[in-house]
């Protein structure tokens, strides 16, 4: 699905929207929960509400949710993770297909 299509959607099962990664803790449980279940599409720089608002510094927020995820989940996973270009902002996609786990985040177990 591409990237206009999937900002029209409601956010449920399968896909979330988060404002940034000010708090990198729900980020990380959603990825899990999509692990676990049937997978998923994250996007970073979207509101709740599907507004647009991008996010600064995208490389930077890029490598540090690459660390995160590698320093957080067990076991390991590489969800694909890509910069794009909507209305002129910069979004960050995740997009994780459900793999045989269970998942867990290191501090929780």
């Amino acid at each position: 699905m591409n990237l206009p299509d999937l900002l029209a959607q409601p956010e449920g099962k399968t896909l979330e929207f988060k404002r940034d990664l000010s708090s990198l803790a729900p980020v990380l449980k959603t990825l899990v929960a999509f692990a676990n279940t049937s997978g998923g599409v994250m996007i970073i720089g979207v509101e709740d509400n599907r507004t647009v608002t991008g996010i600064s510094h995208a490389l930077r927020e890029e490598e540090r949710l690459a660390n995160a995820i590698a320093d957080s989940i067990r076991p390991m996973m590489t969800p694909e993770i890509e910069l794009a270009s909507h209305e002129g902002k910069t979004l960050l996609i995740v997009r994780l297909p459900h793999w045989r786990g269970p998942f867990y985040l290191r501090t929780e177990g």
